[in-house]
């Protein structure tokens, strides 16, 4: 009998909770993984734990793969790696962070420019999403590049192709994230003026329960109550980074987005005062009648 096809090698950039949560999946399913991270133990201690290699530099990485799945943080760590690229002839990069829509038309003209295969792929859903290959991908490049990831891209989630444009998934990105912010915003808001008539979370739990708010009650109301110290599955800052990016994603098309500026603001103010690494429901605490008496002692 003819043997199988061997798996590609698969570098993953950046091994934060979105990285280390691909790398760990597609590990499960026996590629080859290549890890690198800013930070470099943390890439080390991902590699020796699902039996991976990690790599001293990106381009150390690159140079081991077929494919790369890039999870970087920002704009700026995203320009930071890709430009240490020279050529990469052949080389699949598949990126999967939040981004602006000009950053990664961008990276996508300097790769291809560079013998590259780009393909856009922001995902929606978190770690543990990603992990049971539930998550969503919003997925835009070129036939042909996508083509040779879907094997992989299937491993984590379902596919939703948006076209060729990269900026048209990075757009669906950023609306979906500054919906989500801003109902998570308001639902804290509506339990803060509960809570401070007397009314318990519990109450407004059941209230919901019997609306069309039930699931955005049952799912968030305890985790955005709970003790800001707790693990965070999305943090505060980087949801405050992508408000900012669909504010400027707007700009750019004239798009007045005043909801989300308001919401932007609030973010940062969180962040100042010390939030940025709690999980991004837990902007309840910024405003809470506890917190704010706490703070005129």
């Amino acid at each position: 009998m003819p043997s199988e096809i061997p798996l590609p090698t698969v570098s993953v950039l950046g091994t934060g909770r979105m990285g280390s949560a691909i790398a760990r999946r597609l590990a499960e399913y026996g590629y080859r993984i290549i890890l690198w991270n800013r930070t470099r133990h943390r890439a080390e201690d991902l590699a020796s734990e699902i039996n991976a290699e990690a790599a001293s530099t990106p381009i150390d990485a690159i140079q081991r793969a077929n494919t790369v799945f890039l999870a970087l943080s920002d704009d700026l760590a995203l320009y930071s790696v890709i430009s240490t690229f020279r050529r990469v002839d052949g080389l699949v990069v598949v990126n999967t962070g939040t981004h602006q829509p000009l950053t990664v038309s961008n990276v996508k003209e300097y790769l291809e420019n560079n013998g590259g295969c780009y393909v856009e792929s922001p995902i929606i859903g978190g770690p543990k999403t990603v992990m049971r290959g539930e998550a969503i991908l919003l997925v835009a490049g070129e036939q042909h590049c996508i083509g040779s990831t879907h094997s992989i891209l299937e491993k984590i989630g379902s596919i939703i192709y948006v076209g060729n444009d990269p900026r048209t998934a990075q757009a669906l990105k950023l609306s979906f994230n500054l919906l989500l912010i801003n109902t998570v915003n308001a639902l804290a808001e509506s339990l803060n003026l509960a809570e401070a008539y007397g009314v318990d979370k519990d109450t407004v739990k059941k209230v919901l329960g019997k609306t069309v708010f039930s699931t955005l009650a049952s799912k968030y109301i305890d985790r955005m109550t709970s003790d800001p110290e707790k693990p965070a599955s999305f943090r505060l800052r980087l949801a405050a980074k992508d408000l900012a990016y669909a504010v400027n994603a707007g700009f750019e098309k004239y798009v007045s987005l005043p909801a989300t500026a308001a919401t932007l603001e609030k973010y940062l103010l969180a962040v100042e005062r010390g939030l940025g690494d709690a999980d991004y429901t837990r902007i309840f605490w910024l405003s809470h009648k506890k917190s704010t008496n706490n703070e005129e002692k």
